[in-house]
């Protein structure tokens, strides 16, 4: 008896924290609690946040920071703005910069490739310093480039005020924001994540240790960047993929480097398990044909221009709800590529995505829409001519005849 009564209490307990943990469990409506200030998880494939915590609290990005100046010069790259085959010299500015450092030496020239290294592996202050001076001529004209940046890439509660993410007054960001940042850059970049991927890099006969010690711990992580400033505390953005997936965890303001190792994986963790993917549109695919009033062609097939994939909770499965918004009948003419409606999906009643469907080809009116025109001008003729009778009617004339 006293047996059965132990399970009892055992299985009552475990349903609360089961309980607890998956009740509000998706789709950015849960303050997941981490041990952390913020945190994030993002599926890229469905560009879905899918559990968030104070995900728009302002908090120092420390050397998050560095994601976005790595992302600038992979844009010169790709532009031709600067090449691999650059040499970086070192000014004093950027040799006497503090924290974290690659150990790069004042006045001489450090090949651009290395520089790369020194920031995304060992988080080097100085070497941010020194490839901002390299690209900008100086580092505050780099800054306003990474403010522009975020400006275009939507980061709307970010700021930056140096290349590196030392303390500077007025420089923030947010866990939602740093999900985005990392997102964009690994979709135009990916080759990027080679540099973010190493576990160590030697420069100058020193050898430094990746920050990111996921990369040791989980051979699904390939990156992305840590950071850490005592006002802010410990940060990790981790990127890993498994089944050809991948998700982004971020988590910021941790009390030490092992909470936000734990808090990090556990989210991913989290995710590849309880989260699956469904494909609702598949791009080009003939959603709906829609009958054409007045038409050449009496119907316009409607296509998804993009795959829609949206990242559901295994218990939402059976939720999940795709709406059709298309009209019953269009009217000539109609434009090839032109939006004539939508697909929503759903979950619970909220909306997940939604994508545009388009004109697969164009309709230009038919000749059917033409007789009405015809009319009218046969109309407006026969009044013209009923108006010209009218005015030029011959008037009666009084004649005598005398015989």
């Amino acid at each position: 008896m006293i047996v059965r009564v132990r399970w009892f209490i055992a299985f009552f307990f475990l349903s609360i924290v089961l309980n607890a943990f998956y009740a509000h469990h998706s789709f950015g409506e849960v303050q997941y609690q981490a041990n952390a200030k913020a945190a994030v998880l993002f599926d890229v494939d469905s560009h879905q946040f899918l559990l968030e915590q104070d995900a728009d609290k302002k908090i120092a990005p420390a050397s998050f920071t560095k994601v976005m100046t790595l992302y600038l010069a992979q844009d010169a790259l790709q532009k031709g703005l600067i090449s691999l085959d650059d040499e970086v010299y070192v000014s004093k500015k950027a040799w006497k910069t503090n924290g974290s450092k690659m150990f790069i030496e004042v006045g001489k020239r450090v090949p651009i490739t290395d520089i790369f290294k020194g920031i995304a592996v060992v988080s080097g202050n100085d070497a941010c310093v020194a490839l901002s001076e390299h690209m900008a001529g100086k580092e505050d004209a780099f800054v306003e480039q990474m403010n522009l940046k975020a400006k275009s890439l939507g980061l709307i509660n970010t700021a930056f005020q140096t290349s590196n993410g030392l303390p500077a007054e007025g420089q923030y960001t947010t866990a939602r924001d740093m999900t985005l940042l990392s997102h964009y850059y690994i979709k135009d970049h990916p080759n990027a994540l080679g540099l973010h991927s190493l576990q160590e890099f030697t420069y100058n006969n020193i050898t430094q240790e990746n920050r990111n010690r996921l990369l040791k711990l989980d051979d699904r992580v390939d990156g992305l960047k840590t950071g850490y400033i005592e006002e802010a505390g410990y940060h990790l953005i981790a990127t890993a993929t498994q089944d050809a997936r991948r998700l982004i965890a971020v988590v910021m303001g941790a009390k030490s480097w092992r909470d936000r190792e734990n808090e990090a994986l556990k989210l991913l963790n989290y995710g590849f398990r309880n989260f699956i993917l469904q494909e609702v549109v598949k791009e080009g695919a003939v959603i709906e044909t829609v009958p054409v009033q007045g038409g050449k062609y009496d119907t316009v097939d409607l296509v998804a221009p993009d795959t829609m994939v949206v990242s559901v909770f295994q218990h939402d499965q059976d939720y999940l709800n795709v709406i059709n918004k298309i009209p019953s009948s269009i009217v000539a003419p109609v434009r090839k590529g032109e939006v004539l409606g939508k697909v929503i999906v759903e979950v619970n009643g909220k909306q997940l995505h939604q994508v545009n469907l388009l004109a697969k080809q164009a309709v230009p009116k038919g000749w059917q829409a033409y007789w009405q025109y015809g009319i009218v001008i046969l109309g407006i003729l026969g009044l013209l001519y009923i108006f010209y009778r009218t005015t030029h009617r011959k008037k009666p004339t009084n004649s005598y005849q005398i015989n």
